[in-house]
This record gives structure tokens, C-alpha cells and sequence, in this order.
């Protein structure tokens, strides 16, 4: 009789589908963790201090009529890259032809790239706006944070993602964007709003409380 119960709990369907769910969750971090890319983090920081050398110290000085018009040019492209006529009109007026762009996701070379890049994510979202809350200047480099509202079929079943962040910004001697990085979530607003991504994240993150 006893055996025969616990025979009923391990076959009953609920047993079954909770086993498979353990079993399922478990074999996809460990499928992860075989693929995951190797450690290039420190590769990664050499890069953002070596392209942010590059940029060099030759944008507008502090307080002039070109600061600002370099800052105005900039955070009206972060306003209006849902507009794909306007990424063609104003890519090239606000980036320079060497350009580079990290926004944690992907990192783009030249203002053709970048281009070509903006229109894939504009042609990607059903809604977007950004607010610039605040803009500040150290050294040679401009920190612009704002807040983000966007949506795309494949994020958070369509529904709007509400997100902050900074971009830092070196300006060249015409006032064009020469190296942009940009700081935000990204694993919890991007990757953590996919289907499959964001579920794992989110397993990921409990374990780890």
C-alpha cells in the first residue's frame, strides 16, 4: 500500500510536469553556461578607454555658442530615432565619419554603421520617446542622462519598457559625436523583456538573492 502511494505521487501529472519544468530549467543554464562567450571584460574596458583616447580633446569648449549647438544636435538624434527619415537626414550631421557608438548591446564603427543601426531598431519599435533630465560636462566628456519609454513585438509581449540611463559623449572639432557609450540596464530592460532571454535572466537573478 505505502509503495503503492508513493508510485501515485511520483507518476501523478503534476509530479511529472514540475519534474520536467526542474529538469528543462536546469538543462538550459547548464546549455548556457557551455555556450556562453569567453571572459572579455578586461578586453572590453581597454576598449572603451582606448576609443574614448581616440576621440581625443578637440571638441567645442566649455560655454560656447558650438557646445551647445553640439549638445542640441545630439540629444534631439536621441529624441527622434523613431523617425526613420530622420536617422537619414541627421546620422551624418551628428556623427562623425569615425564615430564609435557603444550602447551595450552591439558597437558600431563610422556614422554609416550607426546609421544602419538606427534604422534597424527604429524599423523594430511600435513606440519610443526619451527625456533628457539632465546634462553635465567633466573634462572633455558630456554625460547626458534621460529616461526611455519604448516598445517592440518581441519585448515584453509589446507592452511599453520604462528605462534609465546615460550616454558620455566626446564632441570632435566640428561638433560631431566621435565616441559614444552609452551606461544602462540593459539585461533587465532588453534581454530581461525577450521570451525565452528573460526568463532565464530572471531564474538567474533569484538564485543569486
Amino acid at each position: 500500500m505505502e509503495r503503492s502511494m508513493f508510485q501515485s505521487i511520483f507518476t501523478h501529472p503534476v509530479t511529472m510536469f514540475s519534474a520536467g519544468m526542474i529538469f528543462t530549467a536546469g538543462g538550459l543554464v547548464l546549455l548556457l553556461g557551455a555556450c556562453a562567450a569567453p571572459n572579455r571584460t578586461a578586453e572590453n574596458v581597454e576598449t572603451y578607454r582606448r576609443e574614448m583616447s581616440k576621440a581625443g580633446s578637440t571638441g567645442p569648449k566649455p560655454g560656447t555658442s558650438a557646445e551647445k549647438a553640439a549638445l542640441d544636435r545630439f540629444t534631439s538624434f536621441l529624441k527622434g530615432i523613431d523617425s526613420q527619415d530622420f536617422i537619414r537626414e541627421n546620422t551624418a550631421k551628428t556623427y562623425s565619419k569615425e564615430a564609435y557608438l557603444n550602447d551595450t548591446l552591439v558597437t558600431h564603427h563610422g556614422a554609416a554603421e550607426i546609421e544602419a543601426y538606427f534604422l534597424k531598431t527604429s524599423g523594430a519599435m511600435t513606440q519610443y520617446k526619451v527625456t533628457i533630465e539632465d546634462v553635465m560636462r567633466s573634462g572633455e566628456d558630456h554625460y547626458v542622462r534621460w529616461t526611455m519609454v519604448f516598445a517592440a513585438p518581441a519585448l515584453s509581449g509589446g507592452e511599453p519598457v520604462h528605462s534609465i540611463g546615460i550616454s558620455q559623449v566626446r564632441f570632435d572639432q566640428d561638433g560631431k559625436v566621435a565616441f559614444h557609450q552609452d551606461f544602462w540596464d540593459s539585461g533587465e530592460n532588453f534581454f530581461g523583456r525577450a521570451p525565452v532571454a528573460g526568463g532565464v535572466i530572471g531564474f538567474i537573478r533569484k538564485r543569486l538573492e
